[in-house]
């Protein structure tokens, strides 16, 4: 899971319709959808990118991630 405690670049990504940086720093592909959640760990937001090629619902689907809620996908 590619997991991201930093909201500055989440709205960078969302600015940027999922892209962030270039494929020349390394980066992967465009993220298709970001999921906000509470980490099991500390209660901390945290945010799931998922990329084309992952399951949509991975986020929503695991005991890990409390409170998951879609805040954008690429369109």
């Amino acid at each position: 899971m590619a997991t991201i405690t930093q909201k500055h670049i989440v709205e960078a990504i969302i600015a940027g319709n999922g892209e962030y940086g270039s494929d020349e720093d390394g980066w992967d592909p465009p993220v298709v959808k970001i999921v906000q959640y509470n980490n099991m760990f500390d209660g901390k937001l945290a945010w799931g990118l998922i990329y084309e090629h992952e399951d949509l619902n991975r986020y929503h689907n695991s005991g890990a991630c409390l409170n998951p809620t879609t805040i954008w996908e690429r369109k």
